[in-house]
């Protein structure tokens, strides 16, 4: 008996993946047909059999199978509207966990941390000062309840924090000023947690690899802690970093969470949705899982070394060891020496100058930026260092920064813009680094951006930083927000003024990037000379010659076509594709849910006329009407469970 009810639930297994039509998950279709075997077994029994003891399966054995197989299907809708996970845009899942016992247990684990910084966040009047009105006094207050809910709740909150306090572009200057006070305090690993890392990640055992190794680590962070060691082979000093060991469950929970707050912060606030503060929380979210592969930090280092090979400013970068680091190891070159804030000492004692130190750094870091297109995105002074002989070097590649060629050149128009107080240059350049949006007033930006040049134009002492702190300003006025990786030069840059002011106080920032286009001027602008000219000019005739030939045959047949009265437009909504499954998608959907209700209205109909004939005659009027009653199901809980998968991926 058991074996034929295993039987039937296979077999509705089978059907509802079939019926469906879509991907589904395994495990669902496994819950929803033993739950319908389950529940139609148990009414046919109490409800029919127990009265009604047949020898033959007659035909309230077949609406038995038919009714088993319409709630299997209501139980896959009720599983796909209630299930936690995401759905991709092909029904795939957008989680990692494919275990349902591990995903229960990680759920469970968010759902705890879920409630303590929501209840962290209540109880520090996050909630309550995002429904004010924005004006200065509330986001002071907002500030420091983001700041105490930031630091409560520790770990990776912290470290977004200290991310959202370089957005100056798009936080108002309370909230900036507040969230750079954070400060991470994080407890060292053990002595046996290290010896555990190192026998179990090192190729080969420690005492071959390392003549000796520290114990007592030079540094910890929330992600890895890192020692001092020699190596064995030629006896070089090297630092080792060790990825905590349980980084992966506390990142994936923490960001997760992180990801959730920023979008209950969204739905709170207009503010916080305008200026793109759950993208924010999601580019922090994907860089902070590249950090946590050293593999990907050791390709870092790999990539911005090889750039850098021709560069005049000699900044130092350390070599990683990559036949001996893995994802959780990752053996460097140590270099000796101190962070800029405490390597001033050196550089005095030496009677290095340090604005030569400082200009060296500085022109690396834009040469990065604004040629190479891969750079430090976190060049804070604890990752800038002096060593003991005065050359300056650059650590910790965990988070580099790319942009295309497109936003490069975007950049370096910019940077001319500001220097030829041209409205219309800086307009076009930023056009090209923040995300597109409709309804851009253009002639108000360009408006503006003159008037912001007019008001800078006579402040000698700091124009250019009001200029900066005023273009920051329009883009918030205008909700623009930056592309994520236009986003993190603009941050780099940030940090690096920071840094800089350790080495020069009188440090800044633009002038310094006029200074650096000055001396590259050949590769800021294409044309520098008549040579360069001409060479640009042949260029741009070559590209043109196809067209140019092109052009009078066109004419020619417009022309004939406007003669002939037979010019038309056309104006094609279905020419984007994107347009056309959209459309397509929902009108088979509404045909599905018509010919559903037609079958249903049809057998209901049908049912309605044979009700006087006896249950167990065979009739082709009932059989007909069962069937269409089964077709009406199946295409009505088909169509509602495309809706609910539409829904789920729209509120991603």
């Amino acid at each position: 008996m058991y074996y034929q009810f295993i039987l039937l639930a296979v077999v509705m297994i089978f059907l509802i993946g079939r019926l469906v039509g879509t991907r589904i998950s395994f495990f669902k279709q496994v819950m929803a047909s033993l739950l319908s075997v389950i529940v139609t077994s148990a009414v046919y029994w109490y409800g029919y059999l127990q009265y009604n003891q047949e020898e033959q399966f007659g035909m309230a054995g077949w609406l038995w199978l038919l009714s088993m197989v319409i709630v299997s299907l209501l139980f896959y809708l009720f599983f796909e509207m209630f299930y936690p996970l995401s759905m991709g845009e092909r029904g795939e899942r957008l989680a990692d966990a494919k275990n349902p016992f591990k995903r229960l247990s990680a759920w469970w684990s968010r759902q705890r941390r879920y409630a303590q910084v929501f209840f962290i966040a209540l109880r520090n009047g996050v909630g309550k000062n995002l429904a004010l009105k924005r004006t200065p006094a509330s986001n002071e207050r907002l500030a420091v309840s983001l700041r105490k809910t930031l630091e409560a709740c520790g770990g990776f909150f912290i470290k977004f924090g200290q991310v959202l306090s370089t957005r100056s572009d798009l936080l108002p200057p309370a909230i900036v000023e507040e969230l750079s006070h954070l400060q991470e305090n994080v407890i060292r690993l053990t002595t046996a947690q290290v010896e555990d890392i190192l026998a179990k990640e090192l190729v080969r055992p420690k005492d071959e690899l390392f003549l000796s190794f520290e114990m007592e680590p030079l540094a910890a962070a929330s992600i890895g802690q890192v020692h001092r060691a020699t190596l064995r082979e030629g006896g070089k000093p090297v630092v080792v970093k060790l990825l905590r060991p349980d980084i992966s469950s506390k990142l994936q929970r923490d960001l997760d969470m992180l990801v959730r707050f920023a979008a209950w912060v969204s739905k709170k606030s207009a503010w916080a949705k305008n200026i793109g503060f759950l993208d924010l929380a999601k580019g922090f979210s994907a860089a902070m899982k590249e950090e946590t592969d050293f593999r990907i930090e050791a390709r870092n280092y790999a990539q911005v070394t090889a750039s850098l090979l021709d560069s005049s400013s000699s900044v130092k970068i350390p070599h990683v060891y990559r036949k001996l680091s893995n994802s959780k190891v990752l053996v460097m070159e140590y270099m000796e020496g101190a962070s800029v804030k405490n390597g001033t000492v050196i550089l005095d004692e030496r009677g290095i100058d340090r604005l030569d130190i400082q200009r060296r750094i500085f022109d690396c870091m834009l040469e990065q930026i604004f040629f190479k297109g891969i750079f430090h995105a976190d060049p804070h002074p604890g990752n800038v260092y002096i060593l003991n002989d005065g050359t300056p070097a650059l650590l910790d590649f965990g988070s580099v920064g790319r942009l295309g060629t497109l936003q490069l050149d975007a950049l370096k128009r910019l940077l001319i813009g500001f220097e030829k107080r041209s409205p219309y240059m800086i307009m076009d350049s930023l056009m090209q680094l923040v995300e597109s949006r409709d309804e851009i007033d253009q002639e108000e930006l360009e408006q503006a951006i003159s008037q912001l040049l007019v008001q800078t134009a006579y402040d000698v002492a700091g124009s250019s930083d009001a200029f900066i702190r005023g273009l920051f300003r329009m883009i918030g006025e205008f909700e623009l927000s930056f592309y994520p990786n236009v986003a993190g030069a603009f941050r780099s840059l940030i940090t690096l003024e920071g840094t800089m002011m350790q080495l020069n106080p009188a440090f800044s920032l633009m002038e310094e990037s006029r200074r650096f286009a000055k001396q590259h001027t050949a590769q800021f602008l294409p044309v520098t000379s008549a040579k360069d000219l001409k060479e640009t000019a042949t260029n741009e005739l070559l590209e043109l010659i196809p067209v140019i030939r092109r052009l009078p045959r066109r004419l020619d047949h417009l022309g004939s076509m406007l003669e002939k009265g037979e010019f038309s437009v056309k104006v094609g909504f279905f020419s984007d594709k994107a347009n056309t499954s959209f459309v397509t998608k929902w009108i088979s959907q509404i045909l599905l849910a018509f010919v559903g209700t037609a079958f249903g209205g049809i057998s209901i109909g049908l049912l309605s006329l044979s009700g006087d004939t006896s249950g167990d005659e065979f009739n082709m009027v009932n059989l007909f009407g069962y069937t269409g009653i089964l077709i009406s199901a199946v295409l009505l809980i088909r169509v509602a469970i495309h809706a609910v998968r539409h829904l789920k991926q729209g509120n991603d």
